[in-house]
Order: C-alpha cells, then sequence, then structure tokens
C-alpha cells in the first residue's frame, strides 16, 4: 500500500502545484483588445471651437529619467462640445505589461495653437479589466510663441556628444546625422515641439532640445546660429 500512497501523493501535489503555475501564467491576465476608451472634458464653460481638434494619444512613462515614449494616437474632429468620447487603437503587441502606461489628451485650433491639455496622471492598467478613462483638461492661459519653428526651416543643434541639424515641415521634423536621416511625427506637448516615432524623440523649447536615440539622452543641446540654414 506504500506505494500506492506514494503514488498518489505524488498526483496530488502535481496537480497543485499545475494549479498554482497556471494562476501564475500571464494567459489567465486580461486579453487586450486593442483600444482605450473613454471621454475628454474641459471645466470651462466655453464653446469648443468649430475648427478645433482633440488629440488623445497613448505613451510608455516607465522611465521617469527619459521623456514618455509614443505608442498609440488618435485625432478627433468633434461635432459636439465636450464631453466628446475617444476610442484610441494601439497595436496589443507593442505593449509591456511590466512597463506603465498613460493617456495624454489636449485639444488645439486650427493653427495648432495649445488650448487645452490634460495635466494630471490617466494611467492605463493593463493588468486588470478594462475601464473608461474621463480624462479632464486643464485651459493653457499663455501658449508658447515660440513652440513651433517656422516649416521649411532648417536649424543646427549642438548637444554635449552629438551634432545634428532638424529640418522642420508641416507636423514633421527630419534629423539629419552624419550617417542617417530620421524623420519623426509631431505629437501634443504642454509645451515646446515634440516629435516621436515611439523610439527615437526630439523636443524643442526655444534655443534649447531634447534629443534621444537608441535609448540613450543627450544633454544640453543648443541651437547653433551659425549652420542654421533655410530652405
Amino acid at each position: 500500500m506504500k506505494p500506492f500512497h506514494a503514488t498518489i501523493a505524488l498526483l496530488a501535489v502535481c496537480l497543485l502545484a499545475s494549479g498554482c503555475a497556471k494562476k501564475l501564467q500571464p494567459d489567465n491576465l486580461p486579453a487586450l483588445s486593442g483600444y482605450i476608451t473613454g471621454s475628454v472634458a474641459y471645466r470651462e464653460r466655453i464653446a469648443l471651437p468649430p475648427d478645433a481638434k482633440i488629440v488623445v494619444s497613448l505613451e510608455d512613462v516607465s522611465r521617469r529619467d527619459k521623456s514618455a515614449a509614443f505608442v498609440a494616437q488618435q485625432t478627433l474632429r468633434p461635432s459636439a462640445q465636450v464631453p466628446v468620447l475617444f476610442n484610441l487603437r494601439y497595436i496589443p503587441s507593442a505593449i509591456n505589461r511590466k512597463h506603465s502606461y498613460a493617456v495624454r489628451a489636449a485639444i488645439l485650433d486650427s493653427e495648432d495653437e495649445l488650448m487645452w491639455a490634460s495635466t494630471a496622471s490617466y494611467p492605463v492598467l493593463f493588468n486588470e479589466p478594462e475601464k473608461p478613462l474621463a480624462i479632464v483638461m486643464e485651459r493653457v492661459i499663455h501658449p508658447d510663441p515660440v513652440a513651433t519653428p517656422p516649416v521649411h526651416t532648417s536649424i543646427g543643434y549642438k548637444c554635449d556628444e552629438i551634432e545634428f541639424i532638424a529640418k522642420f515641415e508641416a507636423n514633421i521634423v527630419q534629423i539629419l546625422l552624419p550617417a542617417r536621416t530620421l524623420t519623426l511625427p509631431r505629437v501634443i506637448s504642454g509645451s515646446g515641439a515634440r516629435y516621436t516615432d515611439g523610439v527615437t524623440t526630439f523636443w524643442s523649447k526655444g534655443d534649447t532640445a531634447l534629443f534621444e536615440m537608441n535609448g540613450v539622452s543627450y544633454k544640453g543641446c543648443k541651437a547653433d546660429p551659425l549652420p542654421t540654414l533655410s530652405k
């Protein structure tokens, strides 16, 4: 009987271990739908301009020592007043469940001047059941007048360890490096002009800039008046 009891005990241990392992498997986490839903609004009793657009972005905010990494974005042309519903689509395979994510929102006028922007953190918890987000934005009283450099302008930048030329076009910037050229789309920003493809980020504020590439953040980037070019 001893061998029989030993076999039963071994099977029980195996079943218990299998059940515990199953609970720890990532397959038990909620499936990623590929969409984040919610609404955007503001407190002021001011009508939304008819030519305004709302930009909602999903960002990876895991690294506090670096700017947030762009993941997905939706641009809305609202036909009604706030609150405005959004349905932000993202690629599930681009999500790392060990990272932290948040959604930002902004309202821009026909000249892409920032009118309202979210200032609080609106985290997206991909390891928990999905819930709609209610984003409340704050009015931007004094937009940055030098946020966007003129279109068709090239400006040289010198950082501590790298030099490059930024060529500004409508809603994109081309970063001209010695060995290659990078094209980055513009995304919403509370100040300055921010461009990123989720891997490389260029963020200009006046005559200074932040440049991140291949996981390296280059410090001390300043506009160099000597190589400034015009198209």
